[in-house]
């Protein structure tokens, strides 16, 4: 579990005390269960789990004031703690470590390993997930206890006055909203991590949210972002199946699957050149994958249902209108630039249309002086019929008198 002390959940919340906070853990490894282990995949959350037992044990609680910044204050506990979010602020911000007040230059070497400092921002964002997640489930049942004879009391507290039920229903949408915000924050820094350090990599590329999908022409959120109105990571993770299935239902019979292959290697920067070829081909898969993805986009739109019946009907009528219109675009677009795709499109509707025309062409060629003749014995035969009809079939002869 990532929240385990009383100090670790007041805080995430600070204006709550709570009397019994170890009677919290049951829902709390739920959450965990059911949203975190998803997200991070089985081995990053076993490997997050024995990082966050090691920490504690370093460290202390995991909160933002609770990190001892050196060897030196470690071994002093009249030391103050260090703000792990000012550390990390000063990480990004490129700043090095001596510039922070909180990090003296001629204790540089007894510093927070930068290991230690990821590894502790991660669990911290975990740890906002499961905790606003457990308050927006269960704020009822935390509003309410009961007693032997199974009569259900209202919690309360004296020096505070009893939350009505329009608070009690802020808080569970604050709640939501925070933990979806924590949610884009774990994804973007793990998207960030998998792009630099790569810490985490390894353990989380196995989890169904890895940010990277290379099948696609939508490998990232930040890439379809452009193309669509989704706004957050979990969105995307969310959204992978219908994206994986709008391509294969309708970009690749009217693609090709070998051309479809070859535009999402060249989105990853897989491509590869061949010996003499074509100078203008990167150009031209360029702006494909520009169309392919618009109609993707499109799309994807048509199978979202949040909105209302109505609207749904509309935005889903409208959004496979453009879908239609770019993807024929984009057919237009691969019939116009076969030469320069090359090899890559010899399986596509385009190439195979091209084809057949040239085979009629050539077969007409091949076989026009037969065709010559064959109307020339045909204009000879009708001729001769002609001139056979001319006489009456009654003419004879008249006799000599």
């Amino acid at each position: 579990m990532f929240i385990t002390t009383e100090n670790e959940i007041v805080s995430l919340m600070p204006t709550s005390r709570w009397s019994r906070p170890d009677q919290l853990k049951g829902w709390l490894e739920e959450e965990e269960r059911v949203a975190l282990e998803p997200l991070l995949g089985t081995s990053l959350y076993a490997h997050l789990c024995r990082e966050y037992e090691r920490l504690r044990n370093i460290y202390g609680d995991i909160t933002a004031t609770t990190v001892k910044p050196t060897r030196k204050a470690r071994l002093d506990p009249g030391q103050p703690y260090a703000d792990v979010t000012e550390r990390l602020d000063a990480i990004a911000s490129k700043n090095p470590p001596h510039m922070h007040p909180a990090f003296p230059a001629d204790d540089e070497e007894g510093d927070v390993p930068e290991t230690d400092m990821q590894a502790i921002r991660l669990i911290r964002i975990c740890q906002q997930i499961e905790f606003y997640l457990m308050l927006a489930h269960k704020a009822g049942m935390l509003t309410v206890s009961f007693n032997e004879g199974g009569g259900a009391n209202r919690v309360s507290a004296e020096g505070y006055d009893p939350a009505d039920d329009k608070e009690i229903d802020r808080l569970t949408k604050d709640s939501f909203m925070a933990a979806e915000r924590a949610t884009d924050s774990l994804l973007l820094f793990l998207e960030a991590d998998a792009k630099g350090e790569r810490q985490f990599t390894e353990k989380w590329q196995e989890a169904d949210a890895f940010y990277l999908n290379r099948d696609l022409l939508f490998q990232t959120a930040s890439v379809m972002q452009k193309f669509s109105t989704v706004r957050f990571r979990m969105d995307y993770v969310d959204m992978v199946h219908d994206i994986r299935f709008c391509q294969n239902t309708y970009l690749k019979p009217r693609v090709g699957a070998r051309l479809l292959k070859a535009v999402v290697d060249f989105a990853n920067g897989e491509a590869t050149a061949e010996p003499h070829a074509n100078p203008d081909t990167p150009l031209v898969m360029t702006e494909l994958l520009e169309m392919l993805r618009m109609a993707l986009g499109f799309y994807v739109e048509c199978r979202r249902t949040e909105l209302g019946p109505k609207k749904e009907r509309l935005a889903r009528r409208d959004s496979m209108t453009n879908a239609q219109q770019a993807m024929a675009m984009a057919c237009d677009y691969i019939a116009d630039h076969l030469d320069d795709l090359g090899e890559a499109a010899v399986d596509s509707p385009a190439w195979k249309t091209r084809e057949e025309a040239r085979r009629q062409q050539q077969w007409n060629q091949e076989h026009r002086q037969q065709a010559e003749e064959r109307r020339r014995r045909e204009a000879s035969e009708q001729g001769r019929r002609k001139l056979f009809t001319a006489f009456p079939a009654t003419h004879r002869t008249p006799e000599l008198k």
